[in-house]
Parts: C-alpha cells; sequence; structure tokens
C-alpha cells in the first residue's frame, strides 16, 4: 500500500514539473455608472456594464438611455454623426504605452449593445502574452459628445 502511495505521488510530482507554465484566463468588468442621477440625459446604472477580456475583445451594454427632456434615446444606425460612444484609456506598464479605445454604438429605446476586437490597438504593441494592462479610465459620450458616465459603481 505505502509503495502504491508513493509510486502515485511520485508520479504526480513528475506530471506537475514537466508541464508547461500556464497563462490563467483574465478580464475586466464594471458597471457603467450615469454621472449623476439627478439630471438628465442619462441612464441606469442597473443592467449596463462593460468588459475586457484576456483576447482582447470588449463587449458590454447600456440600459435606459434617456436625453435631456427625460425620454428614451433612439439613435439613427444609417448616421454614425448621432451615435454613443463608449472610451477606455488602457495602459500596458511592461513596454509603458498607454491609449484609448473607441467604440461608438447605437441605441434602439434607451438600450445598446456594443463590442470590438481590439487586439489591433497601438496600445498593444510590443506587449507579450501574460503582460499586465491597467484600465486608467471609462467614459461614456453621447452624441454631443458630453461625458454622462463613467466605469464604476452606483451607490445605493
Amino acid at each position: 500500500m505505502k509503495t502504491l502511495v508513493a509510486i502515485i505521488t511520485i508520479t504526480f510530482a513528475a506530471m506537475l514539473s514537466a508541464a508547461a507554465p500556464a497563462h490563467a484566463g483574465s478580464k475586466y468588468q464594471t458597471t457603467l455608472v450615469p454621472t449623476t442621477s439627478t439630471s438628465q440625459p442619462g441612464f441606469s446604472a442597473n443592467g449596463s456594464s462593460i468588459k475586457i477580456n484576456g483576447m482582447r475583445a470588449l463587449k458590454g451594454k447600456i440600459k435606459k438611455v434617456v436625453d435631456g427632456a427625460g425620454m428614451l434615446v433612439t439613435t439613427d444606425p444609417m448616421n454614425a454623426a448621432d451615435n454613443y460612444t463608449v472610451e477606455v484609456d488602457l495602459a500596458v506598464p511592461a513596454t509603458a504605452a498607454m491609449g484609448t479605445v473607441s467604440v461608438s454604438f447605437d441605441l434602439t429605446n434607451g438600450n445598446g449593445t456594443f463590442s470590438a476586437d481590439i487586439s489591433s490597438n497601438p496600445v498593444f504593441t510590443g506587449a507579450m502574452l501574460g503582460d499586465g494592462v491597467s484600465v486608467l479610465a471609462v467614459r461614456v459620450k453621447d452624441n454631443t459628445p458630453a461625458v454622462i458616465g463613467t466605469g464604476g459603481f452606483a451607490i445605493e
């Protein structure tokens, strides 16, 4: 019995030492929150979010966007000038690179989704597998383009 346990232990230790280093998947995720809940334009923090995974895929959603009159916003898919935008400031400390990723999107009845492959963004030039990426700021801009929200949390 002791011999069997020793063989299993040695085999397991050998398997662990022979394995190549693994890079765990990672992601950044935060809630999109309005800059103020007491004035328009704005949106609901409940259900509004953004995430970026280690494969540099950015996606998110925004809920109940209202204009200055408190009406739900619908933008024209054929007119990029009325789109809303999410901007994310990124830094890769290993390369000292910094930059902003912008994703524009349309709204239907106050709701919108957005996604983008940001792997070709210049901020990642020279970055290696496993390098850390800092998210410095997240901004939501309306079509004027005024900042109407940020990444963070809402006071409950």
